[in-house]
């Protein structure tokens, strides 16, 4: 069985919403002599409910927990409940473990966090149940973060396939997510969507996490592979540290979608940000199209 089918359930879930208007004012101007665009997922290409994937609030939290236990006939099989209070901690363990000078913000794989929370609640795993792990992680995920297309996503996408830009994806994110991106072009893989591969960088597969260094030297690499300078490349995503800050480190043109307020992330408060200005400012995904150097 394909990995993919084990997360089919993130898209079997997910909730229509509409983005929540922000009181940002755009800022449109041209980016000239961009030959890369990529991408942040949660909360700018997907509005997400939580506002991010793996949202540390644990209000309200315990009864889907439950839920997803009961629907995969799991509560007999174990000693104690799990709750969102201890998915938390075995996450903030997972990443006191791995965090160093080298590895300053760290992701966990959150199928390993659950496969661990469930055998220190009594779970008898074997490696063959691993497929029942993945399901119950994405369930759990699309009921505490329910996800759906932002407007503009796909026509954006699919102007950009075709005005032969690199395409790419740099995200905090878990093995579910690239499904959310497929599924706003209606293909089955990235690539087929017009995204290079060698530009699509998911936390969880490093694991390390935005606004940390260790994603986008990845997608360095990867653009001057391709003979793309940093500053030939323009990034865009919703939150002002995770994105525009990290973005702008790596040397990267910067776009600040501020179209959602579930996900807006002005981050005022940290002083990473404090005089961080992005190219540009977006609050619809196609107002991006005019600002480029496309037909």
């Amino acid at each position: 069985m394909k990995i993919a089918s084990w997360v089919d359930g993130i898209l079997q879930h997910q909730m229509k919403m509409q983005p929540l208007e922000t009181a940002v004012e755009s800022k449109l101007q041209p980016l000239t002599g961009i030959k890369a665009v990529v991408f942040d997922v949660y909360g700018t290409l997907v509005i997400s409910g939580s506002g991010d994937v793996g949202s540390a609030d644990t209000v309200g939290r315990d009864s889907l927990i439950r839920q997803t236990l009961e629907e995969f006939d799991l509560l007999g099989e174990l000693e104690s409940v799990p709750n969102a209070a201890s998915l938390q901690r075995k996450i903030q363990q997972l990443n006191r473990e791995r965090a160093d000078q080298n590895c300053p913000n760290p992701e966990v794989d959150i199928v390993e966090v659950w496969r661990q929370l469930l055998a220190e609640a009594g779970w008898s795993f074997k490696p063959s149940q691993i497929q029942r792990v993945v399901r119950l992680a994405t369930r759990y995920e699309a009921l505490a973060n329910p996800t759906w297309p932002m407007p503009g996503a796909t026509q954006l996408l699919q102007q950009l396939k075709q005005s032969g830009l690199a395409l790419g994806i740099v995200s905090n994110a878990q093995i579910f997510t690239p499904c959310l991106v497929n599924n706003l072009f209606g293909q089955t893989g990235l690539e087929e969507g017009g995204f290079c591969l060698d530009l699509c960088v998911f936390s969880n597969r490093y694991r390390q996490a935005k606004p940390g260094p260790r994603l986008f030297e990845v997608l360095l690499r990867g653009l001057l592979s391709r003979g793309i300078l940093p500053n030939e490349a323009v990034y865009v995503g919703n939150d002002m540290l995770n994105d525009v800050w990290a973005a702008s480190e790596a040397g990267l043109r910067t776009v600040w979608f501020a179209g959602d307020r579930r996900s807006c992330r002005p981050r005022q408060d940290d002083s990473r940000c404090q005089g961080v200005s992005p190219d540009v400012v977006l609050t619809d995904l196609m107002q991006l199209p005019e600002c480029l150097p496309i037909s």
